[in-house]
């Protein structure tokens, strides 16, 4: 049995809107740079962060180094290495924190509790996903 034109045309546009969606990043955001959001704190707000992950390029965790536990009360700033505007800062972020930039390569610094980490990163075709580790502080 064929399938008359229009249905095929139809359901092959259908087709590609879904693997559209479920592709990997672009290279440049679906949101305007510098969009970003946080959390990750419980089930509930980690099932939250996971249903956006794909609109965003830059995924950034918080842990600690050695127990891997989650940490938050970060302040991020993302800087372009070269030229343009700096995104920032995002005021106590984590455990996780997902931002959209355009392409290109950037210098993350993150601070927690006054110890700071810094990582390049170069956003491409894929998103980047990194983590950044910190010390076990005294309380």
């Amino acid at each position: 049995m064929r399938m008359p034109a229009s249905r095929f045309a139809t359901a092959w546009l259908v087709g590609a809107l879904c693997a559209g969606a479920l592709a990997p990043a672009a290279a440049s955001p679906l949101l305007p740079p510098g969009t970003h959001v946080s959390g990750g704190i419980g089930e509930e707000d980690q099932h939250r962060m996971q249903l956006s992950r794909s609109l965003y390029n830059l995924r950034l965790t918080f842990a600690e180094a050695g127990t891997g536990a989650y940490l938050s009360g970060v302040d991020v700033v993302v800087e372009p290495v070269e030229r343009g505007r700096t995104h920032g800062p995002f005021k106590d972020c984590g455990p996780l924190l997902y931002v959209a930039l355009n392409p290109g390569a950037y210098r993350v610094r993150a601070t927690y509790r006054g110890l700071a980490r810094t990582i390049n990163v170069h956003i491409g075709r894929e998103a980047v996903t990194a983590t950044l580790y910190w010390p076990i502080l005294p309380d």
